[in-house]
């Protein structure tokens, strides 16, 4: 009897609930989610398998950008800090993609070709994921620099008008 690999079930899976999360939720509000299930993957495959995963290193810049960011709120530094971090872990599954002739053939010794098409797929769908998420959060604004507040606002004599948001109309 045929054993599956959990990793093939599991890629699709944090890949279909992660551009879930992007499609649906606001920037800025399920990253670090998706980040620490990406680091706790990658530290579950270097402890187990032996072998160092930089998911490590690049899911923990992410997670520490997007903690601080819930701290502090959003500044000039922290979107910056947020970028980087995401282009790093974009790069993270980039590398794969791009050294995939050698990997695949040093993987294809313990793992199926199912397996092999699902994981080439899942990073590049995540190289791609996580280069729009930095995309997104470049063009991040903090709330406070899209409110535009009239000047008879200003003075005290605010009517319900007064405060709006210069991109949607929506009141503040």
């Amino acid at each position: 009897m045929a054993t599956i690999d959990s990793g093939i079930i599991l890629m699709p899976l944090y890949a279909l609930a992660s551009w879930t999360a992007m499609l649906k939720l606001q920037p800025g509000s399920y990253e670090i989610y998706v980040a620490a299930i990406g680091w706790a993957w990658a530290l579950l495959n270097t402890v187990l398998k032996g072998n160092f995963d930089l998911g490590v290193v690049t899911f923990a810049f992410v997670i520490a950008a997007y903690g601080i960011e819930r701290r502090a709120g959003l500044t000039g530094g922290i979107k910056v800090f947020e970028c980087i971090a995401s282009v790093a872990v974009a790069n993270n599954f980039a590398l794969v993609i791009f050294l995939w002739k050698d990997l695949k053939v040093q993987l294809s010794s313990s793992k199926s070709p199912a397996w092999l098409n699902v994981f080439l797929v899942y990073c590049i769908t995540f190289a791609v994921y996580w280069a729009l998420v930095a995309a997104r959060t470049y063009k991040r604004e903090r709330k406070e620099d899209n409110t535009k507040v009239r000047e008879d606002a200003i003075d005290g004599s605010e009517d319900e008008s007064a405060l709006t948001d210069t991109n949607s109309g929506c009141r503040q």
